[in-house]
């Protein structure tokens, strides 16, 4: 065995970003936490969530989406799964493949999945092997509108020499590889599809499945209302069992204030991701506990850079400068998260230390977009060729933080003489596919607020690399970088992260020196629920229902 594959596996890189500790889930407000139903507006069995973003669709391998992880986790089985520990455990998988129990091969590339024998979809059919080979397959179908394709583009090929078990062959080694292949709880690919109703259509884009679809998790698509609910019912077929929850309603209010009256008068039982300015309100009412769980979900501004004015990295650097970075995460964050840059968490093992936020420089600013060819034009404005440095902010209609931020950053900016026009969509826009018209992938925007949901595994190819730009990727930056991609590349084929680590070094600088987005926050995941909802435990790095099989109310 060659030193680079000697003693690790890609589960014990992975399981290496918990060795400086992961923070402790923080449980704060009026209700208790015993077995009893203590609130008298609970519904027993019955869970109601409130989603501040509707979905655009139930099937995993068409949408980016965030918020359909959370379904995709309810309604579908994955091969392995994150816990809240940040551990990987299997899911449809009997067990994760290492080397240790023979899953990955010497040389790397070949992994090898065996499957549970008690494996049934929501209708009573069995899940093998071939729906695992077939899922592969409808990732890589280039009629599928599919946001990206990593990692399923790294295979060769797949075997199924019985119904039990899937070799898969790789192209090359990938480190990540067994962490992220038809996750549980991500999108898109996060999911194994049922094979025996899908086979018979050419592509998966506009199939009565991907709005009442079948799959093999706890919880089975009672009926959706886009923009109303959601609502599921317990799987008896479920391999670990019927749920403990009857049923869960995830009812769609798209503006985070009337989800907070929601909850104070007992609409939901659950206010899912609520907002930092909501944060102190939230503690105080009665009979609900406020979780506090840090993620992997790092809050930015992310930075066209392919637009008109923002294709020049000195008026990158210029907006960097210009914000308070500092002022943002406490004034508008609440110190409710780690200060953030890049996109390596500080927890991770390959993590740059000396990659930090920029310092508030307004006088840089200026002097980066003088020296760039701007001038001062009316009302302060910086102009060039007689156009006015006019710049497009977005993010998500209705979330209470973030439209604070964008008015902090649009005075800031104004005060360097950039203008900023602040222009807010729903989420299904923002984040629709490149085939949805999405504002993000059709790159109609200069700099958006949003949050990218990261992987304790530092690989960040889907968003950096230059071959991962819309439609086939979701490079959303449009940022360009032959060695970002030489690096991301070579950063997988290695399992030692001592080899790994100096590849993500470099990304971390790169991102912060050329901008392609600038970290606010490492934001927690703040979730406001029943005192009377147990086994909650927040914090899993895809989804916080990673384990509602077990809840109860």
């Amino acid at each position: 065995m060659s030193p680079r594959w000697r003693c690790l596996t890609a589960v014990c890189a992975l399981a290496a970003i918990c060795t400086v500790g992961c923070t402790k889930v923080a449980t704060q407000g009026g209700g208790g936490t015993g077995a009893a139903r203590h609130n008298d507006w609970t519904v027993p069995g019955v869970l109601r969530v409130g989603f501040y973003e509707d979905m655009d669709t139930l099937n995993p391998v068409l949408t980016l989406q965030s918020f359909v992880n959370n379904v995709e986790a309810l309604v579908f089985s994955g091969l392995v799964q994150y816990t809240d520990t940040y551990g990987l455990q299997p899911d449809a998988a009997s067990e994760v493949p290492t080397q240790a129990n023979g899953g990955i091969s010497k040389d790397g590339r070949t992994i090898t999945y065996h499957l549970r024998h008690n494996l049934k979809f929501s209708d009573g059919a069995p899940l093998t092997s071939a729906d695992v080979k077939y899922t592969w397959q409808q990732i890589m179908n280039p009629a599928n509108n599919t946001p990206n394709r990593v990692p399923g583009d790294q295979v060769e090929s797949i075997e199924t020499p019985d119904p039990y078990t899937v070799v898969v062959h790789l192209k090359q080694p990938s480190a990540p590889f067994v962490s992220t292949f038809i996750l549980n709880g991500s999108t898109p690919s996060g999911a194994i599809l049922p094979k025996h109703l899908l086979d018979k259509y050419r592509d998966l884009n506009k199939i009565s499945f991907n709005t009442h679809p079948v799959g093999s998790g706890p919880f089975t698509v009672n009926r959706w209302e886009p923009g109303s609910v959601l609502v599921l019912e317990a799987n008896p077929l479920y391999w670990r069992g019927p749920p403990k929850l009857k049923e869960i309603q995830l009812r769609i209010i798209p503006n985070q204030n009337s989800l907070l009256t929601a909850l104070r008068t007992h609409e939901v039982d659950f206010y899912f991701d609520a907002a930092e300015t909501q944060y102190g309100p939230l503690k105080s009412v009665a009979g609900v506990r406020v979780t506090n769980a840090p993620s992997l979900s790092i809050e930015h501004i992310k930075m066209n850079c392919r637009s008109p004015w923002l294709r020049d990295v000195n008026v990158r650097r210029a907006v960097a400068y210009g914000i308070d970075w500092g002022r943002l995460a406490r004034d508008v964050y609440l110190n409710l998260g780690v200060p953030a840059m890049a996109d390596v968490p500080p927890r991770s093992w390959a993590y740059n230390p000396a990659v930090k936020p920029y310092p508030h420089d307004p006088r840089k600013a200026m002097a980066l977009l003088t020296s760039a060819g701007f001038t001062r034009g009316p009302q302060g404005i910086f102009q060039k060729n007689g156009q006015p440095l006019k710049l497009t902010m977005v993010t998500v209609i209705g979330i209470s933080t973030r439209l604070k931020a964008e008015e902090l950053v649009q005075q800031e900016l104004r005060a360097v003489g950039i203008d900023v026009t602040i222009r807010n969509y729903p989420a299904n826009l923002v984040f629709a596919t490149y085939a949805g018209n999405g504002i993000l992938t059709r790159g109609r925007y200069d700099m958006a607020l949003v949050t990218m949901d990261l992987s304790p595994d530092p690989d960040n190819s889907i968003n950096f690399s230059p071959d991962q730009l819309p439609p086939v990727g979701q490079n959303r930056s449009f940022y360009v970088d032959p060695d970002v991609g030489k690096w991301e590349a070579a950063g997988r084929l290695h399992y030692d992260i001592a080899q790994r680590r100096k590849y993500y070094w470099l990304i971390q600088q790169r991102i912060h020196d050329a901008l392609p987005i600038h970290g606010i926050v490492w934001r927690p995941t703040l979730n406001a629920i029943n005192s009377d909802l147990q086994n909650f435990k927040p914090g899993a790095p895809t989804t916080d229902f990673w384990n509602a099989y077990e809840w109860s109310i």
